[in-house]
């Protein structure tokens, strides 16, 4: 039996556990890190295609306004053309008509263009606010999203506490206790065995007298008879 070999297997225990926790830690927290990397990498990527996206919407939100106002250049020209067509006053100018009642119907008819080309700047400024309207709420709900992205990434990520260190055993004093031990084991069986030596000359000494007709060493006029004992008053009565 070696000295002190229980303590010195526990401390080996207890410190290939430990060691086994620190590395499990650090595997753990390496797996963080890549998981955590990737996450950041699809952040940014989320993000950039959430500006995209956005910018795609400006632009057609662009293009729709533009073809509005295409649309309104188009009408405005249409109408001053069929204003100069069948223009009343016009007509009485060239017919030689230039009083006020043909000038009152010159400016009748310009004043109904003029109302007509507001009427037509009027639609085009409310569907220019339209437009803005939904791109607003396309830019909120796209900054939206990416604070939600955002909220979702800014997580601060850390390592698991580290495993406390084994408290070891003191293997210097386990073999003295060991020691002491086996010691005390050794001193038991030595007096049982001295024990035993004594009793076996006494059996033997014992023989020898019963061979030869002794009494065993008893003096017999010192024999009692049972029936003759007094015990006392330590035991109540009707003990024996």
């Amino acid at each position: 039996m070696c000295l002190g070999s229980g303590a010195r297997n526990a401390n080996k225990a207890a410190m290939r556990q430990y060691k086994y926790q620190l590395a499990q830690r650090e595997r753990n927290w390496m797996n963080t890190l890549a998981i955590t990397s990737v996450e950041r990498v699809q952040y940014e990527q989320t993000i950039d295609s959430t500006n995209v996206g956005l910018q795609n919407f400006y632009g057609d939100l662009q293009g729709k306004y533009g073809d509005l106002v295409g649309q309104a250049m188009q009408a405005n020209e249409e109408a001053w053309n069929n204003y100069l067509k069948n223009s009343e006053g016009a007509k009485l100018a060239a017919a030689g008509r230039t009083g006020r009642s043909a000038e009152r119907v010159a400016s009748t008819e310009l004043g109904q263009f003029f109302a007509n080309q507001s009427r037509t700047a009027w639609l085009l400024t409310k569907g220019k606010e339209q437009l803005t309207r939904k791109g607003a709420e396309k830019a909120a709900a796209t900054r939206a999203q990416q604070m939600q992205l955002f909220a979702q990434n800014s997580i601060i990520r850390s390592p698991d506490i580290a495993p406390p260190r084994p408290v070891l055993q003191n293997v210097g004093q386990a073999a003295f206790m060991d020691a002491l031990s086996i010691a005390s084991s050794v001193a038991t069986i030595a007096t049982g065995i001295g024990s035993a030596g004594t009793f076996m000359k006494g059996l033997g000494g014992a023989s020898k007298a019963a061979a030869g007709g002794g009494n065993l060493g008893l003096n017999t006029s010192q024999l009692v008879a049972r029936d003759t004992l007094r015990y006392g008053n330590t035991f109540p009565a009707g003990s024996f």
